[in-house]
């Protein structure tokens, strides 16, 4: 065998040495790879294959650390604790908690692949696709919507990032930072683009009710318009929005995250999940089309009785915002976020012999910053994944509402609030019909700095453990006032640091205070 290897060798060498120089011989076409070309998408369902492609990208994927839309910012701000295991459980969950993020944090470098692989794809359909049909005309606009949404993500996230509209060559990966200012601009752009295309919820198929619509590119540029304070902008189209007939309140608060509320008259924009696994979720593939988030924020240890399965206890409910619901005497919307003690003393809980209180917990109260208090929002009924395939931990399907209609009927409240001239009447009607579903008392008075400081409260109210609270507060100029004494520091804390991984090989520069 030995000899054969040698043999082998002395007659490679000889080949080298006899053709060394020929350049052709260095020219050597790749094999094993089909090179891109628009000619190969020659039809409208080759082309809707490659936009699946790039909604792909708003669900979560694992792959060295969730890299959750929801739960990095719940943790950021005063909403979420992340307990889990203690603080050697997914440390890097605990550095969002406590002010100590760095650029080597992997859930911060998730986030950020995840919206450019979103934005590499969609640029595919907007820039390389040359059939020219109605429906990839819809196509290209579905794409800049969701070209828009990760951009956003990523200047709310990290402010001056890596811009590009088209596809870079190998040349040009060698990027620097492009000022946020030019980057919104094109979020616009792309969002009017796409309002001038999509259909209506109402016009769309239950088959194609999983895409985005008008009203969701409307409420996207909305909040794009309110993240930089033009208001008077936010106010109109979010009025479009509410004056449209499409959407309304979902009756029950408690049913919102519910099965059957999944594109429902309250959802506006909405990334669907199902049970189901490809690959080796564990091992190198790490693929599941279900909601982990679920699983991540159950309860830890154990089932419920005929309601959740068991979690892993992480982004459990912090107790200020338990406390907010108290004094506010809103029980409606404290119970459709959250369930805690009261739960656990009226249900059969699989729990250890040895536990002598019965909570189900067995070691939960000895875990740092646990409240007692675990989210309902993403919680892991039984029913909701598919036990039959493993690990059925990954097959949740719960569905993620990115904007609800309760969302665009604040925001355009806060918008009127702060245009000029303030428009404080229909605010605060506005704000009242988000009240009213909660069995809240109309609110009369109201104007100007103290109807805001009345918004401000209602936002985390409604939408507690939702993801939106953090950037809120930075957008406010709130986060040294609230997050002060956890670690948020003015002039740093506004943004994430870039992930070092990227910065190094480009020549991005890194936000100040990282």
């Amino acid at each position: 065998m030995k000899k054969i290897i040698y043999q082998i060798i002395i007659i490679f060498t000889l080949l080298t040495v006899s053709i060394s120089c020929d350049k052709d011989w260095l020219e050597l076409e790749l094999t094993g790879a089909v090179p891109f070309s628009s000619e190969l998408l020659d039809t409208d369902e080759k082309v809707f294959e490659v936009l699946c492609g790039a909604y792909d990208f708003l669900q979560v994927k694992y792959y060295s650390g969730w890299s959750s839309y929801y739960m990095l910012a719940n943790l950021a701000s005063d909403d979420g604790v992340p307990v889990g295991g203690g603080f050697s459980d997914r440390p890097e969950y605990w550095d969002f908690y406590q002010y100590e993020v760095t650029a080597e944090n992997p859930a911060i470098l998730q986030y950020w692949r995840r919206n450019y692989y979103g934005i590499y794809r969609a640029n595919i359909v907007i820039n390389e696709i040359d059939l020219e049909t109605n429906a990839v005309k819809q196509y290209k606009a579905e794409a800049k919507f969701l070209r828009a949404y990760f951009y956003f993500e990523l200047v709310k996230a990290f402010g001056d990032v890596a811009f590009y509209t088209t596809n870079l060559a190998p040349s040009e990966y060698n990027i620097s930072n492009t000022e946020k200012s030019v980057i919104y601009a094109q979020i616009e752009q792309d969002l009017l683009d796409a309002i001038e295309v999509l259909p209506n919820k109402s016009q769309q198929s239950r088959a194609d009710i999983t895409r985005a619509s008008k009203g969701a590119a409307q409420a996207l540029l909305g909040k794009v318009y309110l993240f930089q304070e033009k208001f008077a902008e936010a106010a109109t189209v979010l009025g479009t929005v509410i004056t449209s007939g499409e959407y309304a309140l979902t009756a029950e608060y408690d049913s919102i995250f519910m099965k059957s509320e999944e594109f429902g008259i309250e959802s506006v924009f909405e990334i669907p999940y199902m049970s189901y696994i490809h690959g080796d979720f564990w091992g190198n593939g790490r693929e599941s089309e279900g909601n982990i988030e679920v699983q991540l924020a159950g309860p830890r240890e154990t089932a419920i009785t005929g309601i959740y399965n068991a979690g892993w206890g992480f982004d459990m409910i912090d107790s200020s915002l338990i406390d907010l619901f108290d004094a506010e005497g809103d029980a409606v919307r404290k119970y459709g976020t959250g369930y805690g003690p009261e739960l656990f003393k009226e249900v059969l809980v699989v729990a250890p012999a040895d536990d002598a209180n019965n909570n189900g917990f067995p070691d939960a109260k000895e875990k740092e910053g646990w409240t007692g208090w675990y989210q309902k929002k993403r919680a892991p009924y039984i029913g909701y994944n598919d036990p039959g395939q493993s690990p059925m931990e990954a097959t949740y399907e719960n569905n993620e509402r990115m904007i609800r209609y309760a969302d665009v009927l604040l925001m355009y409240a806060e918008a009127l609030n702060r245009k000029s001239p303030a428009d404080d009447g229909k605010a605060l009607d506005a704000v009242n019909e988000v009240r009213e579903r909660a069995k809240l008392p109309a609110l009369s008075g109201l104007s100007g700095a103290a109807l805001l400081e009345r918004i401000k409260k209602e936002r985390r109210m409604e939408f507690g453990m939702e993801g939106h609270r953090y950037w809120d507060l930075v957008r406010w100029g709130d986060g040294p006032a609230v997050l002060g004494s956890r670690g948020f520091t003015a002039g740093v804390h506004e943004v994430w640091p870039l992930p070092q991984a990227e910065v190094g090989k480009t020549s991005l520069v890194q936000n100040p205070g990282y």
